[in-house]
C-alpha cells in the first residue's frame, strides 16, 4: 500500500503552520516567565549540575574559570576568578549576578559573573554507570565510553582529538545511535513475541506492538541519559515516525523532518541557537535528500555511498562553524560504517564485562598524532550551499553537485 503524504490540501498546511505557530508562542512565553523569575534582581541563587569546566587565563595572566551550568530550567556559562577543584557533573549551589542578562541571553545562553560557588555533591556515578566505566583502566577510555553510552560531557582535549578525525558525530548520541539501539531491541524482542504471537494474539501487528515496546525503551533510555539536542532530536522524530507508520503516512519525507523539527522547538526553545541542533537536523536534511533521489539503488549500495554523500554535504556547515581540518578526516565515511559494527558489539562486550578489549586500539587511534589546519565556509558561499540544497529537493540533477560542492571547501 502506498504511503500517503503528511499534507493533503493547502489548507491542512495552514492550520498545521498556525497551531504549530501557536504551541511555540505560549513555549516562548513560559522561557520569558522564567527570564523574568531570574532577572527580577540583580542577583540569582540556585543549584546546578556542571556540565563542562574550562581554565582561561585573563590579559593580566590570572586563571580564571569558565563553568557551563544547567538545571532544570535553564544554563549559563558561569565565570569564577576563585580558585576551586571542580569536576564535571558535580553539583554546585551558585549566585551570580543577572543585571546584563536579556531575554534574548538567556535563549541564546549568556555568560554571567559567579558571585558565590559551593559545590554540594561530588559527581557519583550510577551503579550501571559504575559497572560500565570500571571495567576501564585509562581515563580517556573512561570519558570515551560514558560519552557513547551515557551523554557525559567530553573534555576540552578528547573533543579535540575526536574533531581531528572528523567523527565527533559518532560520539554525539543521537539517532545514528538510536536505530541501531532500536533495531537490536526489535530483533531480540520479535523472537519472544512472534512464539507468543503464533499462539495466543495471531490478530494482533507485530511492528506496532515491537515499535511501541521499542520506542518506550528508548524513551527510558532518553531520560536516564538526559535529553541532549541529538537525543531529543531522535527520540521525537521515533515517536513521529512511528504515528505516521500507524496513521500510513510517509515517513521519509521533508515534511517529517520539519514537523520533528518544529515540534522540539517548541518543546524546547533555546535550541534555536543551538549548533549541535541544527546539525543534527542538517545531518538528517541531507540523509533524506539521498533517499528521495536514490532509493532505487540496493540497500548494500545505498549504505555505502550514503555515509559519503551526508560527510561531502555536511562539510560547508561543519567549517563554517568549527575550522579544524585535517585529511584524516576523509576517513570518517569508512569509520561511520565501521561504528555499525563497533557499537552494538562494544555494548555487548560492557554487558558480559569484557568491555576494555579494545582500549589500547582506542588510545593508539586517539592519540595519534595528527597535523591540522583551518579551513573556513564564507558566509557567501554557506547561503548559496543552503539554498542550492533546498532547491535540489525539486531538481535531482543539483542533488549530484551537492557533494562535489561540499568537497570544494578543501580545494
Amino acid at each position: 500500500m502506498q504511503k500517503a503524504p503528511l499534507f493533503v490540501t493547502k489548507k491542512e498546511l495552514q492550520i498545521t503552520l498556525f497551531v504549530l505557530l501557536a504551541l511555540f508562542l505560549v513555549s516562548l512565553s513560559w522561557e520569558y516567565y522564567k527570564f523574568k523569575k531570574i532577572t527580577t534582581y540583580s542577583i540569582y541563587k540556585d543549584s546546578f549540575v556542571v556540565i563542562n569546566s574550562f581554565d582561561r587565563v585573563s590579559k593580566n595572566g590570572k586563571i580564571y574559570k569558565i563553568l557551563k551550568l544547567k538545571n532544570s530550567d535553564f544554563s549559563f556559562n558561569g565565570v569564577y576568578f576563585k580558585p576551586i577543584k571542580i569536576k564535571r557533573l558535580d553539583k554546585v549551589e551558585a549566585i551570580f549576578y543577572t543585571d546584563k542578562v536579556t531575554f534574548y541571553r538567556f535563549l541564546k545562553g549568556f555568560y554571567a559573573p559567579l558571585k558565590t560557588l559551593q559545590i554540594k555533591q561530588n559527581f557519583t556515578p550510577s551503579k550501571i554507570e559504575t559497572i560500565i566505566l570500571n571495567q576501564h583502566s585509562s581515563e580517556i577510555t573512561k570519558e570515551l565510553y560514558g560519552a557513547l553510552f551515557f551523554a557525559m560531557p567530553l573534555s576540552k582535549s578528547l573533543r579535540e582529538d575526536i574533531a581531528k578525525w572528523g567523527v565527533s558525530h559518532l560520539l554525539a548520541i543521537s539517532g545514528f545511535h538510536f536505530g541501531i539501539i532500536g533495531g537490536l531491541l526489535f530483533l531480540v524482542l520479535k523472537l519472544f513475541y512472534k512464539f507468543f504471537q503464533d499462539r495466543y494474539f495471531p490478530y494482533r501487528n507485530l511492528n506496532i506492538d515491537l515499535g511501541f515496546l521499542v520506542l518506550l525503551l528508548l524513551g527510558c533510555y532518553a531520560f536516564f541519559i538526559g535529553f541532549s539536542p541529538s537525543v531529543l532530536r531522535a527520540f521525537v522524530m521515533g515517536l513521529i515516525g512511528y504515528f505516521f507508520y500507524i496513521k500510513n503516512i510517509k515517513i521519509i519525507s521533508f515534511e517529517a523532518l520539519f514537523i520533528t523539527a518544529s515540534a522540539i522547538l517548541i518543546i524546547e526553545p533555546r535550541l534555536l541557537f543551538s549548533i549541535a541542533f541544527w546539525f543534527s537536523i542538517g545531518g538528517v536534511f541531507y540523509l533524506f535528500l539521498f533517499l528521495y533521489h536514490f532509493s532505487n539503488l540496493s540497500k548494500t549500495l545505498q549504505f555505502i555511498l550514503i555515509n559519503f554523500w551526508v560527510f561531502f554535504c555536511m562539510m560547508p556547515l561543519v567549517h563554517y562553524v568549527f575550522c579544524t581540518f585535517s585529511l584524516y578526516q576523509f576517513f570518517s565515511p569508512f569509520l561511520s560504517m565501521a561504528f555499525v559494527v563497533f557499537y552494538p558489539l562494544s555494548l555487548a562486550l560492557h554487558v558480559v564485562g569484557f568491555g576494555s578489549l579494545f582500549d589500547s586500539l582506542l588510545i593508539e587511534f586517539l592519540k595519534y598524532n595528527i597535523e591540522t589546519s583551518c579551513i573556513r565556509t564564507s558566509v557567501a558561499f554557506l547561503a548559496f550551499y543552503l539554498i542550492l540544497s533546498i532547491v535540489a529537493i525539486r531538481y535531482k540533477k543539483l542533488a549530484f553537485i551537492l557533494p562535489f560542492l561540499g568537497l570544494c571547501i578543501f580545494i
